[in-house]
């Protein structure tokens, strides 16, 4: 099978070279004398039957291309992990400069907080409604294409914005962004599953792609407000439109987003389903599965906490605990350092020890979050509180990463997007929770009433994820573009000497 041009080159070229050299081989052993080693009844070189020394050729021959053929699999699959790892965090930039150039529609263009703060709430609520709406299309379109597109359209988005000073034009293009963005993680986690297609491996790896966002949250805010700094807030939107465009530029020239594609070959060509029957399976395995209902509940709840301690953080230590602004900065940042590590350990646990159960491990982080959120309530010590919020994130994320995979494991590959993003549209909804809402609450109960109140919603999380623990994926997400097949196809076969 040809898995590109330059690795079926690589490939014949090493086969050529070694017929030729076991071809001379044969012909030197044939055409010299005996020796008298082995007229005293030496064995020979070559087993007596007249086909034996071309049987051990073809054995030599199929042991040295199964070697190469699995060293350019290795490469063709670190290669696409490595290019979606960056496809995301080019999302990323035109999505988390938000912040970036906020603060000039208050002070430059003179609108409100509230009139500005509706870009967020508008980018939020077109992402999370997106993403479960544009499942279908998602699942049904090459995962190449779609993050090229989407790559592209955003940094148009952020061009246009920065070309306007219009505050209900400035709504428009960022809602567009939040709809264009929606199709970015489910496209990528598409490429993901395509190359590695076994629950009991991928977990790990998932764990590590996700932390693609948290390195890009730490990196953008400083490569964006570099350029700010020197040329104004419309470069915290341009700088990211042109990161956008390079990454689109990069995959449109390196990333193949299958199997099916790096093999050269047609991939698999699926019936389009009616629309009843359409409407069948996701009323069947979508809405009707209690699994993801399940998957949603603890979402939501660790949606809510996550988003309270990120957007409240540094308005409850300086009220609650009299601490600097710089100290709740390096809780943030132990925050994110706890959940990028957590996510690792977490994603391994799930293969290893669990055996690629993502239930266990999300109920257990779910119940570790409500003591840890409780602590923070009588902890005084500024080391104590960074050490706690390192360890809230090291159980928090883990719920985030492993959800997003866990959701589209139990169901069958035509819905596993939408699936994924009615998962994500119930986390976004608890996120949204955490502003207004829990505003409310701290004001009638004060910050230790918040906490109780987070440390409940943990524990609810957690006896969603109860019933999971020992569910596995339905189906190894098998007939995506023909790439479980095509990509069983890539692996090298065992030589005939192995087999016997």
């Amino acid at each position: 099978m040809c898995l590109s041009r330059s690795a079926s080159e690589q490939l014949l070229q090493e086969k050529g070279e070694a017929q030729r050299g076991m071809h001379a081989s044969l012909q030197s052993q044939k055409g010299a004398p005996s020796s008298s080693h082995e007229g005293r009844g030496a064995p020979s070189r070559c087993p007596p039957s007249p086909n034996g020394c071309d049987d051990t050729l073809q054995d030599v021959l199929q042991e040295d291309d199964a070697a190469a053929e699995a060293r350019v699999i290795t490469q063709l699959r670190w290669r696409e992990f490595a290019l979606v790892y960056v496809a995301y965090m080019g999302f990323l930039a035109c999505r988390k400069n938000y912040g970036l150039w906020l603060p000039a529609v208050v002070s430059e263009l003179g609108h409100t907080k509230g009139q500005a703060g509706i870009l967020g709430s508008a980018l939020e609520f077109t992402y999370g409604t997106c993403s479960f709406l544009n499942g279908v299309v998602i699942d049904a379109r090459p995962a190449k294409q779609l993050l090229i597109a989407g790559l592209v359209l955003s940094a148009i988005c952020n061009v246009c914005i920065a070309g306007t000073e219009s505050l209900p034009l400035m709504i428009a293009l960022w809602t567009a962004n939040g709809a264009v963005q929606s199709v970015g993680w489910p496209s990528i986690t598409n490429v993901f599953l395509a190359w590695f297609p076994d629950p009991a491996q991928r977990g790990a790896w998932y764990s590590l792609l996700s932390t693609c966002q948290n390195a890009g949250a730490a990196l953008i805010p400083l490569c964006v407000s570099a350029f700010v700094s020197t040329q104004g807030w419309r470069a915290a939107l341009l700088a990211p439109a042109a990161a956008s465009t390079a990454t689109a530029l990069l995959l449109a020239t390196a990333l193949y987003g299958s199997p099916a594609a790096a093999a050269g070959t047609a991939p698999l060509v699926k019936a389009k389903p009616s629309k009843a029957d359409l409407a069948h399976t996701m009323r069947q395995q979508v809405f009707l599965n209690h699994r993801l209902w399940l998957m949603a509940i603890g979402y939501f709840g660790v949606s809510m906490v996550r988003t309270c301690l990120q957007d409240w953080t540094s308005l409850y230590l300086r009220e609650a605990k009299d601490l600097p602004l710089a100290t709740a900065a390096r809780c943030l940042f132990l925050w994110e350092l706890g959940g990028f590590g957590g996510s690792l350990v977490a994603g391994a646990l799930s293969d290893r020890l669990f055996k690629g159960r993502r239930g266990p491990v999300v109920c257990l982080s779910c119940a570790l979050l409500a003591p840890s959120l409780l602590c923070l309530s009588w902890l005084t010590s500024p080391t104590l509180l960074q050490l706690n919020y390192l360890w809230l994130g090291v159980c928090a994320f883990p719920v985030h990463v492993l959800l997003g995979l866990f959701s589209r494991e139990v169901v069958p590959p035509s819905v596993s997007s939408s699936a994924g993003g009615f998962v994500k549209m119930i986390a976004q909804i608890g996120g949204a929770s955490a502003g207004s809402p829990m505003g409310s609450l701290q004001q009638a109960w004060g910050w230790d009433g918040v906490l109780v109140a987070l440390a409940c919603v943990s524990l609810v999380s957690a006896c969603a994820a109860l019933p999971l623990w020992h569910t596995t994926a339905a189906i190894r997400i098998a007939g995506r573009n023909g790439t479980v097949q095509d990509f069983n196809s890539m692996q090298p076969k065992p030589s005939k000497a192995k087999l016997s």
